[in-house]
């Protein structure tokens, strides 16, 4: 029998974490008749990866697919949720594990975020529009970045105007960014993030400080969209080919 653990980054803030559950929770009645399926948080939460996995194998789970609910491949996928799965698997040296790859370069996202930039351009006519993608990024790996500008790239020739794959915490940080080239034209930012938190009210904050006299518009997040639910189900759908 196959269990799905979906893993969240988890949030101080409860109705966070209530939205996640919500969100996912659409995706596990889908999957209810392949495999039966749990919720587990990185921080902020008791239902850890450990306890969430152990309670798929007391109830009959000898495979399990692990979905990262994140976007890039950062220190969550590559050290945390790896070191809990080993965990797991020490306490049940019988129980396979598949992790599968983060979702942030799949279809579902890239088509919100071109809405995104899309929808505030309309609202921007007769102007010179350069776009902003900032994602959270991170130093452990080139690769999400990579796909940050590939994605970028895609999106900028769909829109017609440039736009640059920036981050929070990457190489490419957004703020030296834009003190070393300041914004052509009007701004559009997108944050590329899952859902509203603290990180976007301080890019709001420090975008302000930066921009003081630059007109530019920041948009909304993901916001838990349902076009990520079909990119989740079809990493989930790779992972029950691979565990057949």
């Amino acid at each position: 029998m196959t269990g799905i653990l979906f893993v969240f980054h988890g949030s101080q803030k409860q109705e966070k974490n209530t939205a996640a559950l919500s969100f996912v929770k659409q995706l596990q009645k889908q999957l209810a008749a392949k495999a039966d399926s749990r919720v587990a948080f990185l921080e902020k939460h008791p239902a850890t990866i450990e306890k969430m996995a152990q309670d798929l194998i007391d109830a009959g789970s000898n495979k399990l697919i692990v979905v990262p609910v994140l976007l890039f491949a950062g220190r969550h996928a590559l050290t945390d949720i790896p070191e809990a799965l080993n965990n797991v698997q020490k306490a049940n040296p019988e129980i396979s594990v598949v992790q599968t790859k983060t979702f942030g370069a799949m279809k579902g996202c890239r088509e919100i975020l071109q809405e995104r930039f899309q929808t505030a351009a309309q609202k921007l006519p007769q102007k010179e529009i350069e776009g902003i993608l900032i994602a959270h990024g991170t130093k452990r790996s080139l690769e999400p970045q990579r796909e940050l500008e590939e994605i970028a790239a895609e999106i900028a020739e769909n829109v017609g105007f440039p736009i640059r794959a920036l981050s929070l915490k990457g190489d490419v940080n957004y703020i030296a960014s834009l003190k070393q080239q300041p914004l052509a034209g009007t701004g559009i930012v997108v944050p590329f993030f899952l859902f509203e938190g603290h990180l976007i009210t301080l890019m709001q904050q420090q975008l302000a400080e930066l921009l003081p006299n630059h007109d530019y518009v920041f948009t909304k997040t993901l916001e838990f969209d349902s076009r990520i639910l079909a990119d989740l189900a079809e990493l989930i759908d790779e992972a029950l080919v691979c565990t057949q």
